[in-house]
């Protein structure tokens, strides 16, 4: 390096052997990187420097994930995510991608990175910025917290609403008799059902998850009857 001061030519350190100036508030010898952030640490299992307090404070290295992730977004779970293979073995770490919010790669981000219920990974100031409009994984679609109190809340508004409908349709003279369905997809567990016709919620028969797609109909009772009775034939 050499001295901005007063122009020593002279190995890589903290200080200037010449005047003692400090080029920068950090300094590091493995990478030979000067930075003037406050709070900046070299992790040995990464082989870069982040920025941090350091392992063990702020951040910590998970070995699965092959990266540093901070302590300061909660517990820290990559068992279903820490590869990105479909069976979570083999592949490439989740760290290893683009966040899903902001496109940055993550690996080599200087940014605290959280990882979510499902496995993938974004930057922490993506994900409280993304979570204040969506409650599901940009990637996977899948819940991104437990949020079956909603449900169940969501349950009893729609049984309110059957309730009502059944009631006006016998002032109507109507017996009901007719019942519209879609089959529905799950995107917390995977299963595919057959869920009650609404225009917004669609329950999952499996695990009662409101975290669906739908995937076809709608179709009432009659119809699903008559399906069956040409499958038959």
């Amino acid at each position: 390096m050499v001295c901005m001061r007063c122009g020593e030519r002279q190995p890589s350190s903290a200080t200037c052997r010449r005047c003692g100036v400090a080029p920068a508030k950090y300094f590091c010898s493995v990478c030979n990187f000067w930075d003037d952030a406050e709070d900046a640490y070299h992790c040995p299992f990464c082989n870069v420097c982040r920025r941090g307090k350091g392992l063990g404070k702020d951040f910590f290295h998970c070995m699965q994930c092959n990266s540093c992730v901070s302590l300061t977004m909660g517990p820290h779970d990559c068992g279903r995510g820490g590869k990105s293979g479909d069976d979570g073995e083999g592949g490439v770490s989740a760290m290893e991608s683009d966040c899903p919010v902001c496109k940055d790669f993550l690996w080599n981000s200087d940014t605290p990175v959280k990882a979510m219920p499902c496995g993938h990974m974004m930057h922490t100031r993506c994900f409280e910025a993304y979570t204040k409009h969506y409650y599901t994984c940009p990637l996977c679609r899948k819940s991104l917290g437990d949020f079956s109190a909603y449900f169940r809340m969501l349950d009893a508004i729609l049984a309110e609403e059957r309730e009502a409908n059944e009631k006006a349709a016998r002032n109507d003279g109507n017996d009901g008799g007719l019942k519209t369905t879609q089959r529905v997809a799950c995107n917390d567990c995977g299963e595919e059902t057959v869920a009650p016709f609404h225009f917004v919620y669609h329950a999952c028969a499996a695990c009662r998850s409101y975290n669906t797609r739908v995937l076809g109909g709608p179709e009432t009772t009659k119809d699903a009857e008559e399906k069956k009775e040409s499958v038959s034939r």
